[in-house]
Formats: structure tokens, sequence, C-alpha cells
């Protein structure tokens, strides 16, 4: 089976295809959840709101298809050693 590298945010993951696409699919369906800092103000303090809304046009994650070799080859690299 094909592996896909899936984008989200600044991360990436591996997964196998079926996967990636039932995450796409869980992350279509879901509901957006965001905190809002708002200043202060002259009648107001700084404080933040918390929202949860539907998505009006849900963003998909980023995916790339990488070869069974591909795969291989990077996984046999292991964890970069960030000096």
């Amino acid at each position: 089976m094909g592996k896909v590298i899936v984008e989200i945010g600044y991360r990436n993951f591996v997964l196998d295809a079926r996967d990636a696409v039932a995450l796409a699919e869980m992350l279509g369906s879901a509901e957006r959840y965001e905190a809002v800092w708002h200043s202060k103000t002259d009648t107001t303090e700084a404080h933040h709101t918390y929202h949860i809304y539907t998505q009006d046009a849900p963003d998909a994650p980023t995916m790339k298809i990488i070869s069974d070799d591909a795969y291989r080859m990077y996984k046999l690299a292991g964890k970069p050693d960030n000096n």
C-alpha cells in the first residue's frame, strides 16, 4: 500500500493512503475552533473570546504521495540530527 505525507500546520506525518483519505474526510466534517485576542480599548480590558463554528469551505491538509522505495529510503535515514 502507498504512503502519503500529510502536512497539518507546520508538522508532517506519514500515513497509509487509506488512513490519509480517512483523516481528510474527518477534518472536512470537523468544526473549527478559534481563540481571538482583543486588545484593550477605552471601554474594555484586553481579553480572549472563544469560537466554535461550521467550516465554510474546509481546508484539506496538504498531501504528497511517496513511493514504497522512497518511503524505505527515508525510513533508513531515521530521525535527523539537528545540531
